[in-house]
Formats: structure tokens, sequence, C-alpha cells
């Protein structure tokens, strides 16, 4: 039973690691960041690190790249950094790709790119590039990563383009059929069609007039802070879906740490009431060798075997009352240890549910 244990939960914290060796746990590499010609450094001849280690609020020309550093020899272990810096002059020659729904930014910046949906967990994609919006690599026109133990496939840009040109030119006939009469209706109502503010059915499209004749640094400043405040809101929309990708991961280990102290203390508590029922069993077998002398003693005569007994139970310094409230405590014992046997593998048997459940997610 105990190795059965053992070998369950021993499988399932490979499982659960498997799943795991697809995200970058944290980003420590401490290698210079080297441009190239898809990313320039800002300052100096190398790449910035990151001070954030990740990539948020980006600026309109900024760019990131996470470089994989891996020992050839394999004796140290393989590390990642996260690097700022400009857009290189070819920075259009790499392939780009952009997140399906559901796919929070922050979650891809950690999880281990790969050019092919079956490639080996420590086969990912050495450079990977970020600009806040797409994933961007070169020479690869695939790319995959893996939540869990799901793989999934991000978007081509070609692709993405290639759709909507179609799109386009099945709509471009009917568009332009369309565009005189939609023309002349504009202008009519932009003409006559006028809001009087005492009329309630009149509902003006902007709250906010922007004065482009009067203090023209108040309007540039409000136009300022509704960018702000609009970039602010969808970057926190990210850090969150980021966040929350986070906290399932360690949540599902915190789970496994759970389910395998479960079963830890599971085995001990059947460890001791296998120990209290042998002492149960011993006591037992002593009793029924001091019933068997009584019965010897009484010739099998069963009044006087019967009469004996109840007088033996009856004194609290005999023999067989003292054996049996010796197995009384042995029989409390056994039960109080099979109740926590039961409870801790049963808070196993869910933690491991509830990891599974959080590592697939």
């Amino acid at each position: 039973m105990k190795s059965t244990l053992f070998a369950i939960i021993g499988m399932f914290a490979a499982t659960a690691f498997a799943a795991d060796s697809y995200t970058i746990d944290k980003f420590s590499g401490d290698e210079v960041g080297t441009p190239d010609q898809y990313i320039d450094a800002e300052f100096g001849g190398s790449l910035k690190i990151s001070a954030t280690g990740s990539v948020e609020n980006v600026q309109s020309g900024r760019f990131y790249v996470r470089q994989k550093f891996e020992d050839p020899f394999g004796e140290a272990p393989t590390t990642y950094q996260l690097y700022e810096g400009r857009e290189g002059s070819d920075k259009a020659n790499l392939s780009e790709f952009s997140l399906p729904d559901g796919i929070a930014y922050g979650f891809v910046v950690k999880a281990k790119a790969y050019a092919s949906e079956d490639a080996d967990a420590n086969s990912d994609i050495e450079k990977v590039y970020f600009d806040g919006k797409s994933v961007f690599a070169e020479g690869v026109s695939e790319m995959y990563v893996h939540r869990g133990v799901k793989t999934i496939a991000l978007v081509s840009a070609n692709a993405e383009s290639s759709s909507s040109s179609a799109d386009d030119s099945y709509a471009e006939e009917d568009t332009y059929a369309a565009a005189a009469p939609e023309s002349s209706s504009s202008a009519a109502s932009d003409e006559y069609e006028y809001c009087d503010d005492n009329d309630p059915d009149c509902e003006e499209e902007d709250d906010y007039n922007y004065d482009v004749q009067g203090d023209v640094g108040a309007t540039a400043s409000r136009a300022n802070d509704e960018d702000y405040a609009s970039s602010a809101a969808a970057n926190d929309v990210t850090d969150r879906f980021g966040i929350a990708d986070e906290v399932r991961k360690w949540s599902a280990w915190g789970l496994v740490g759970v389910a395998a102290a479960g079963i830890g203390i599971g085995i001990y508590d059947q460890m001791k009431y296998s120990d209290a029922k042998s002492a149960y069993d011993g006591v037992n077998d002593v009793i029924d060798s001091h019933k068997a002398n009584i019965e010897s003693a009484c010739g099998g005569d069963k009044s006087c075997y019967e009469a004996t007994l109840w007088y033996e139970k009856q004194d609290n310094t005999s023999e067989i009352s003292k054996l049996e409230s010796r197995n009384k405590k042995n029989k409390d014992t056994m039960n109080s240890y099979s109740t926590a046997r039961n409870i801790w593998f049963g808070v196993a048997a869910a933690s491991i549910a509830g990891s599974i459940v959080l590592f697939t997610w």
C-alpha cells in the first residue's frame, strides 16, 4: 500500500514538473545583452536588462528581447534574461505573431516559445522579441507556447493579413457601389441637423469639447491624460491576467505540496494504526489463553467457567480486568489513527484533483 501511494504521488509530481518545465521561472542571466539587427542599444554598446522583468507600458519605438543562455557542455543550468532597447533596422524582417483570445501578454513573456508543436521542452527558441502587442522571432513560420499541459498556437501576422486581404477583396465591389449614396446622405444630415440644448432627444457625442482656438496647452494636456488613462487601463488588464497565470501555477504547486504532505501523514497514521492493531491482537491472544486456563481448571463445567469469568471481570485487580482495560485503550488508539488516516488521504486526493485542474487550466 505504501509503495503504491508513493508511486502515485511520484508520478503526479513528475507530470506537474514536466508541465511546468515549459515556463521560465525567473530572469537570472548575468550575461551582457548584445544588440543585433533587430534591436539596438539605447545607451552605450549593450542592451539594458529590463528593470521590471516584464514588458509593459511600452513606448513607441522601444523593443525587448528575451535571450536564452545554455551551457554547451551541460555543466551549468540554462538561464534567461530580458533586455530592452530600440527597434532595429531589420525588425520588419522578423516573423510576427499575435496572441489568441484568453492568453495574457504577461504570460507569454515568461512562456518558452517553440517553432513546432511537438518540440522538446528544452528546444525552445533562443531569442524572442516583444513590443508590448505582438511576439517576434527570426525565421519561424509557427510559434507555440504551453500553459500547463495545453499547447497553444500563436497567430501568425502573415495569416491575419492574408485573411484580411481576402475579406477586403470580396467586399470591395459592394463598397464602391454604396459609396455615393452614403456620402450624399451624410452630407445632407450634417448640413441640416443641429443640437438644441433644450431638446431631450439630442445627445452630444462627447462630454468634452477640445478648444483648438483658445488654450492649446490645456487641450493637449487633456488629450494626453485620456491617452495615458487608456494605456494604463489596458496594461492593468494585462497585468491582472499575467498575475492570474502566476497565481494558478503557484497555487497548483502548493496543492502538490499539500497532497505530498497528506499522503506522508496518512502513511504515518497507517503505520501507527498497524502498531496499535498488533498490540490489540497480542493482548487478545493473552486474554484467550487466560480464559482457556479457567475453562481447563473448571474441567469443562460451563457454569463454573462463566461464574469464574464473571468474578474475574468484576475484580479490577484480576488479570483479565487489567488485560481488557489495556485493550480498550488499544482499540481507541486504533480508531483514532484510522480516522486520521482517512482524513489525510482524503485531503491528498482533493489536493491532487485541484492541482490537476489548475495545471491544465
